[in-house]
Formats: structure tokens, sequence, C-alpha cells
């Protein structure tokens, strides 16, 4: 049985319970004269990991209430996904944005690929605790109602299946756990959370930098953020199957170009891209580093997913803004982003001295470091006179 079809059973299912209904929305998504930002990348389910993001930046309080005042805080996409507690990030998330907002701050949650993917029915990385949180006493009729129907769309399709129903129920029973139908309750376009995502941006940008979950590619022509604000938005708010800004690998929520394509490729066409927004830089999430925010292309992309759930080993880093100074907050410590005199190298020695002893960016600047020494053995030695 095809997942298109599958997820038509389920879009019956809601619409039958009055569930679903339209989305549409706009967002701004320029903002200028900004004194403080903080930005951090992916949280893939991670509540713990999060909450030390906030309040290490002291955005909120005991009761994780916001006190931020005019902080902006950018989270650039992939909340959920690979970890348990991607609702209870999203449901605090709802909370925050309203909280800051009235005390003239602001929480931007940029959409990214995982977010979309949610929507249009990619659940392969969806954590089995994330389906277990909205099991409640109803998920059993609930699910045995949907699994009925799946069932019966099988046998319509092979009759043969009906002769020896229990291995195909219990096939479907694993293949669509109990939370499954919430979960779809609430992620099919249109639906609670569906929805609140589609009131977001997938790209901004705040005083002279652009924030966004992949990347923009300068191979194409750059378009204004208005627009691809409402293609992605438009895209995620209907079921799309189709090729479009939200799933190509070219688009704002995929593009991996800025974080592993050579100077060469990238560069010239990046600067050229980065004039027609009238910014310095840009923020990416999406690929992963070794647990550190680096920087590439002459400093004008920075990457900020550090892996910080724990899915990708619990690293805790992200970028504050400050009266136009760029420093990083890398678990808990305030340390220099390089450049203005700090290398790359003392950078990393520096956050490095930060880091848990089997953390992934101690053995990897470990690496380095014995890199580095191997080639200064290999240098041939000048004669002393």
């Amino acid at each position: 049985m095809s997942s298109l079809s599958i997820r038509a059973l389920a879009i019956g299912l809601l619409l039958t319970s009055g569930l679903l209904a339209a989305c549409t929305s706009t967002a701004k998504d320029v903002f200028k004269g900004v004194d403080r930002i903080v930005a951090a990348g992916d949280l893939h389910g991670d509540y713990d990991q999060y909450i030390k993001v906030l309040t290490t930046n002291g955005l909120v309080d005991e009761q994780l209430r916001w006190q931020g005042g005019k902080t902006h805080f950018v989270q650039l996409g992939d909340v959920v996904d690979r970890g348990p507690d991607s609702l209870r990030i999203i449901r605090h998330l709802m909370k925050l944005e309203k909280e800051a907002k009235k005390k003239g701050g602001r929480v931007h949650v940029l959409i990214g690929n995982h977010e979309a993917m949610n929507i249009q029915g990619d659940l392969r990385y969806v954590h089995p605790g994330e389906y277990s949180a909205l099991i409640s006493e109803g998920s059993d009729v609930l699910r045995d109602r949907y699994l009925e129907a799946v069932y019966k769309h099988q046998v319509s399709i092979d009759p043969t299946l009906a002769a020896n129903p229990g291995p195909v129920m219990e096939g479907l029973k694993k293949k669509f756990p109990l939370g499954y139908v919430e979960h779809r309750s609430l992620w099919e376009p249109g639906q609670e959370i569906a929805k609140w995502v589609a009131s977001h941006n997938a790209v901004i940008r705040i005083n002279d930098s652009l924030f966004v979950h992949g990347g923009l590619s300068p191979h194409v022509e750059p378009q204004k953020l208005s627009k691809i604000n409402r293609r992605v938005r438009s895209e995620i708010s209907v079921r799309f199957d189709g090729e479009g800004l939200s799933n190509s690998q070219d688009g704002p929520l995929w593009y991996r170009g800025l974080a592993s394509n050579e100077a060469e490729v990238e560069l010239a066409p990046l600067l050229e891209m980065l004039k027609f927004y009238d910014v310095n830089r840009i923020f990416i999430a999406h690929t992963p580093t070794n647990g550190a925010i680096l920087t590439r292309l002459d400093g004008t992309v920075i990457m900020i997913d550090v892996g910080i759930s724990a899915h990708y080993g619990s690293s805790l880093a992200n970028i504050v803004i400050e009266d136009g100074t760029l420093q990083v907050m890398h678990r808990g410590s305030q340390v220099p982003f390089p450049g203005d005199g700090l290398s790359i190298q003392a950078y990393l020695e520096m956050v490095s001295a930060l880091e848990p002893l089997d953390s992934r960016l101690k053995k990897y600047v470990h690496s380095m470091d014995d890199q580095l020494a191997q080639e200064k053995e290999k240098m041939p030695q000048r004669a002393v006179n």
C-alpha cells in the first residue's frame, strides 16, 4: 500500500472528526535596529538541551518565562525528529513567542526541512517517544478505526489478504503505533502544529545578517525574502507532492552548498547574493559541525548547527550578537568569535577547553593538533649558520 494512499486515509479520518482547517498566513521577515540577537541551531526533540540554551543566554527565568527583554531569539529550524520531546519544545516556543513580543523582544522559529517532512507525511525520523507522548485513553479505539480502514483498503487491492487477516493486522500495528493517528491530527496540513509552523518564515534578515535553516543557493537568481517565504508557507499549507522550494535540494530548507562547496565554486556568487540582500553574512544550520560554531567562505557563512541534541552528542553552543559584536556562547561561557586577531585554531582550542573529556569537539581538536604536528615534522629543517 502506497504511503500516499495511507496518508489519504489518515486525512479522511481527520476530516470525519472535523479536525482539518485551512492555513494561510504572513510573517514579517526583515528586522532592523535589533540590539541583541541569540541564534541556535537544530534541537531535534531534545527539551533539556533547548532549556539550557534559553537559560545560559538569560532568555527565561526559573519558571521558564521570557526575561530576555528586547532580545530576538532565532531558532533555525529542525525542532522535531530524532528525539522524543519535539511537541514539548513547540508548546513552550508557542508560549515564549507571545511573552517575548509583549516585552519588546521576538522569538523567530524558522522552518526546517524536518518540519516540512512531518507536515508532508515523511515520518522516517520521528522518534518513537513522539508517538508515545500522544497516547491517551482513546488511542486504542482511534488506532483500531484507522487500522480497519487501512486493512479494508488493502483487501480491496488484494482480496487474498482476507484469508488470513491476523498477520496483516499485526503488521499494521507495528507500522502504525499508538499515537500515530494523534500525531497526524497535529501535523497534517491545516492542523494545529502544521498551521503554526506555516505561520513562520524560512529565511529572515536581522540587521546585517540572514538566518536560514539549510542555506540560500547563490547559483540561482535571488528572490525577495517575502517571495521565498510565501512560496514555502504555501507549499507546506497544503498536500504538496511536487517539486518546490520546500523540498528542493537547492531550496532554503535543504541547501548544503554553503556548508560544503569549495570557495572556488561558492564564494564569488555568494558575495553577489549577499550584496543583493544588503547583508554581510548568512547564518545556517542543517549541516552539523563537530561541536563548535564555525565560519567559512571568508567569514560570510557561519554554521551554527553544533549537534545540540542527544542524537548528535549533546553539544551546546549558540551565537550571540550584541551591539553589533559577534560572540559565541559555548557551554555557558561567552567567548569571542574568530577574526580580528583570533585565529580559528586558537578559537577551537578555547572552546575545546570548555568541553567534557569525551566530547566530539575535543577529539576533533586533538586530531587537528596531531595533524599539524605531523605536517610540521615533514617540513624541511632550515640550516643553522
